[in-house]
């Protein structure tokens, strides 16, 4: 096994226990340690093929939960946005862009902390902000930290929360693949990475979705916020890093 593989497999299922467990963190966990590890060419396509499985298996296993009025709403313009993100990845460095979305976080963050308890983000809203994800998932690969924000709502449960963010990610990192093709990226050149990989992405997520069934509602509230926070703060910090 190679030195990559070492590092790879007990970050991939470290990854996808902890998205299992809250919805999100696990994919900026892996992006980080496949950009430490691999040629930055391969991180981004091979780090989609891992979350698919990781958000898919999380969807099938929560599928009941799924909140299908958000999914309609976000994935036809996630479409567009991919599209549009493609055309910036293949010749554009944006070194604002990841600090941009750390703010756009913090800034969801202050806002659900001070809102009014009745007012939510409607649902119409992520027709919108599929636009704005397609382009993050093409550009960052990991578009966790900006959809997160948009759950911040107190008419969903843990479960539905992350049935629905898990539903709308796998049509997402699905869309990246023929993205990426269509720029001539090899998958099956990397394919001794990457089944290794899937095999955990499967096993974590599974562990972790057995955690989330054992936690209570106001504890998963307060982590979720706790690591997005976390995840915000280091998407601002990352020129400096």
């Amino acid at each position: 096994m190679t030195r990559e593989l070492w590092i790879l497999i007990p970050s991939a299922f470290a990854a996808s226990t902890l998205s299992g467990v809250i919805g999100m963190g696990g994919g900026v966990l892996l992006l980080a340690v496949m950009a430490s590890v691999l040629a930055p060419p391969l991180v981004v396509p091979l780090h989609g093929v891992v979350q698919l499985t990781s958000n898919s298996t999380r969807t099938l296993t929560l599928l009941r939960r799924v909140d299908w009025m958000i999914v309609l709403f976000y994935c036809p313009t996630l479409v567009l946005g991919v599209f549009l993100g493609l055309q910036l990845y293949r010749g554009t460095e944006m070194v604002w862009f990841r600090p941009l979305i750390g703010w756009f976080v913090l800034a969801f963050l202050a806002w659900d902390r001070f809102r009014p308890r009745r007012l939510q983000i409607p649902r119409w809203a992520f027709v919108p902000a599929g636009l704005v994800g397609g382009v993050i998932t093409i550009l960052i690969g990991a578009s966790g930290p900006y959809l997160a924000s948009l759950f911040l709502r107190d008419d969903m449960d843990k479960e539905s929360i992350i049935a629905t963010k898990a539903m709308v990610q796998t049509v997402g990192h699905l869309l990246k693949i023929p993205a990426f093709l269509s720029i001539q990226f090899d998958y099956t050149g990397n394919l001794r990475l990457l089944l290794p990989l899937l095999a955990c992405a499967i096993g974590g997520t599974l562990a972790g979705t057995w955690v989330l069934t054992k936690m209570g509602e106001r504890a998963f509230r307060v982590i979720f916020r706790v690591v997005l926070l976390g995840l915000a703060l280091r998407l601002v910090l990352d020129p400096f890093l």
